[in-house]
């Protein structure tokens, strides 16, 4: 019987890797969920830096970290997650270099979203694109009964998830649903002045500003929600997303790179004045409408998110390695 490659899954965006290892059920792999103490005075964990001595190859997620895994001897294969192509690749400085020798010393390269994969070809032209593994829940939840719809805001404060255009959004939502309620998330990594700009807008509008939340409370939160808005820059889904389509929450998020990419997400187109009409039609017609568009998300995310695809995407991915 052909033996299992050993595998080290390093690091974890958006709890993907997670996701991974769970799907191949543990066999022949060990995983180190984050690396500690960020990119300059990080370590791998002392099992992981021992697997990596005896494993086949490390899947590597985030192209900072990629000389912690050449410490431990094993051959990687590379996972870009956005961050550090589009923002930590264009900075000068040790970030810079880093992403770039990662990128160069992978024996593989794959990306998480389809947006990716035009700047990831610019430096590998073997990239491709493994569609991120989203779980689903047995039965989708289904909001409480309210008098007046409930929106969540899933993103962080960050670089690359189009906050001037949430904000335009929300504005349309308020004319179009004056009675709304929402929630949104004050921090991040963009700068201050801007974080308070936003915020102050938002609240402005009725919004609820929401402390960080331990990751279980966020899915509550999103499982009771009527609707909910993503990222609106990059035009791709990222996990939060993902999550909010698995819950059957109907979310407005710019898909282009998808749609692009020839697949058919289930979401809320994000223009503006088409998203607040949509939104407003999904709230007339009530509860069972919003759940059948809920199931047509979850629909699309089993046949192109399922785990068990992302894992044997990756497995075609280390074919060289006899996966």
């Amino acid at each position: 019987m052909e033996r299992r490659v050993r595998i080290l899954h390093v690091n974890d965006v958006g709890s993907v890797g997670d996701l991974l290892v769970r799907a191949s059920c543990g066999r022949d792999v060990l995983y180190q969920p984050a690396v500690r103490h960020g990119f300059l005075r990080g370590r791998l964990s002392l099992p992981a830096f021992v697997w990596g001595r005896v494993a086949d190859v490390s899947h590597l997620r985030y192209g900072l970290f990629a000389h912690l895994v050449e410490l431990a001897g094993a051959e990687y294969s590379l996972h870009l997650h956005g961050g550090d192509l589009l923002l930590d690749l264009q900075r000068a400085g040790l970030r810079r270099l880093l992403t770039r020798r990662a990128i160069a010393g992978a024996t593989r390269v794959a990306v998480a979203t389809p947006d990716l994969l035009e700047p990831a070809r610019r430096y590998r032209p073997d990239a491709v694109y493994i569609p991120n593994p989203m779980d689903l829940p047995a039965v989708s939840p289904r909001a409480p009964v309210r008098q007046q719809p409930h929106l969540v805001m899933l993103s962080k404060m960050d670089y690359l998830k189009g906050w001037e255009q949430q904000v335009r959004l929300m504005e349309a939502l308020r004319r179009t649903l004056p009675d709304m309620t929402f929630g949104f998330f004050g921090h991040g990594q963009l700068p201050a002045e801007l974080r308070a700009r936003f915020t102050a807008r938002l609240v402005e509008l009725g919004g609820t500003l929401t402390p960080p939340l331990p990751r279980a409370d966020f899915h509550s939160r999103l499982a009771a929600a009527d609707f909910a808005v993503g990222q609106l820059e990059v035009g791709s889904l990222g996990m939060s997303e993902l999550e909010a389509l698995a819950l059957g929450v109907p979310t407005v998020a710019d898909a282009r790179a998808h749609v692009a990419a020839g697949y058919a997400p289930v979401v809320v187109p994000p223009a503006p004045a088409d998203a607040a009409v949509a939104l407003r039609e999904l709230w007339e017609a009530g509860p069972a409408a919003r759940a059948r568009w809920g199931e047509d998300a979850r629909a699309y995310l089993r046949r192109v998110h399922a785990p068990e695809r992302s894992l044997q995407a990756l497995q075609d991915l280390l074919a060289g390695h006899n996966c």
